[in-house]
Order: C-alpha cells, then sequence, then structure tokens
C-alpha cells in the first residue's frame, strides 16, 4: 500500500467522515509528474472535500487557527504511524 493509499483509508481531520480527498501541505507544484511518488507526497493529510476546498479559500493559517489544529503535526502523526505499522 502507497502512503497516498493509507491516507485515503483515514477519516478526515476535522468531521472524522470517510471518503477524503487527501490535502498536500507542501505543494507539488506544477510541470511535475504526479504519477511518480515525491517527498511532498509524505506532507498529505485527509481532508473531506468541503474542508479541503476551505483551505484553499482561506489559507493554512486562517484554517488551522478556525479548527484549532496543527496540520503539520498530524502530517507528521499519519506519518510515523504508518511508517511504524507498515515498514
Amino acid at each position: 500500500m502507497t502512503y497516498s493509499d493509507y491516507i485515503k483509508t483515514l477519516p478526515c481531520l476535522i468531521c472524522g467522515k470517510n471518503d477524503v480527498d487527501p490535502h498536500h501541505l507542501k505543494a507539488v507544484g506544477t510541470g511535475r509528474r504526479r504519477e511518480l511518488s515525491k517527498w511532498e507526497d509524505y506532507t498529505i493529510i485527509p481532508l473531506y472535500r468541503q474542508y479541503h476546498s476551505e483551505l484553499h479559500q482561506i489559507g493554512l493559517t486562517k484554517f488551522e487557527d478556525k479548527y484549532k489544529i496543527d496540520l503539520f503535526k498530524e502530517a507528521l502523526f499519519i506519518l510515523a504511524k504508518w511508517s511504524y505499522n507498515e515498514h
């Protein structure tokens, strides 16, 4: 199972719903082949589509303030858990 596949199995960090739309905290950038693995893939977090869209609209700082969450910290916890369990 790839890391992005693993993220898709997790509930949304905000509402707990399944069927998430993974969000890269570190943007992949344009002109890159998205199907190839890259280090930015390890900054993916599980967000329900509604929250993914909202994050893009209001920005990371406002989103984190609104929901009282540190998304990079959550991303690190998710990566650590995956690394421990899968590798």
